[in-house]
């Protein structure tokens, strides 16, 4: 009996990890958290093990297939981000096949004030919204499931009626105690800590305010990557609403 898989991919910076966390205090999946993203950028990917040195794997196929065991015995959630273009890695694969993928969106000009921050040699494609959107067209084509979205924006105002939402559309039993957990961070994401502050410091979905100095309406590199990765994020916005409107009880 294979398992479920849950794949999220989203822009850096969009509030991903804060929906990791939801996951994390579920308690019934297993979770691997970007390791496309950590095999692009490092050649490797180490998952963390209870009381053991971590699985280590080299390759895409030696990723996709330990996520196959693993779903032997397990539901499994897995988030990459998208500053990587990994279609050529997945397609015709079981992985993008059988998964259930949902792409989390947030608004660019956030992203890319939140993402400088953090990186100030962030280059316009590592924005990400041009790798989500042509991946989005691949699952859309190849999935056997219809893809889902998650809005940073409805996450952030209403998380219990945003996790609510995505757990009816993924048909998980929504697990309101899911929406508190204890501070800290999460071993899965012990390569890039620095970029989880936030997530470790929280105990729930909540606001947090941000003044960044360089943002895209006071910088004009900033302010082209906005523009360029702007019709992307509309692209996927208006896939969003057409999802939303096959369902028009739906209130979201």
């Amino acid at each position: 009996m294979q398992h479920r898989l849950i794949v999220m991919w989203a822009p850096p910076r969009s509030l991903s990890t804060a929906f990791v966390r939801v996951i994390a205090a579920r308690g019934d999946f297993i979770i691997l958290h970007e390791p496309l993203c950590d095999l692009s950028a490092c050649g490797e990917y180490k998952h963390p093990q209870k009381d053991n040195s971590p699985q280590t794997l080299n390759s895409s196929m030696e990723i996709f297939n330990y996520v196959q065991a693993l779903r032997a015995h397990s539901a499994v959630f897995i988030k990459d981000t998208c500053e990587f273009d990994y279609r050529h890695v997945l397609t015709g694969t079981r992985y993008l096949r059988e998964a259930q993928h949902v792409f989390m969106l947030r608004n660019p000009a956030k992203v890319i004030n939140s993402h400088y921050h953090i990186n100030p040699g962030l280059k316009c494609n590592e924005v990400g919204y041009q790798n989500l959107a042509e991946l989005y067209d691949v699952v859309k084509a190849e999935s056997i499931h219809p893809p889902l979205f998650v809005d940073a924006d409805d996450m952030i105002n209403n998380p219990e009626c945003a996790i609510s939402n995505f757990c009816s559309d993924a048909n998980l039993q929504h697990l309101p105690s899911a929406l508190q957990w204890q501070n800290g961070h999460l071993d899965v994401w012990e390569r890039t800590q620095h970029w989880h502050l936030d997530a470790a410091n929280s105990t729930s979905i909540a606001p947090i305010e941000r003044h960044y100095s360089t943002r895209v309406d006071n910088h004009q590199i900033l302010n082209e990557f906005y523009l360029e990765n702007m019709p992307y994020y509309e692209y996927l916005k208006r896939e969003r609403e057409a999802v939303l409107n096959k369902n028009p009880g739906d209130l979201r």
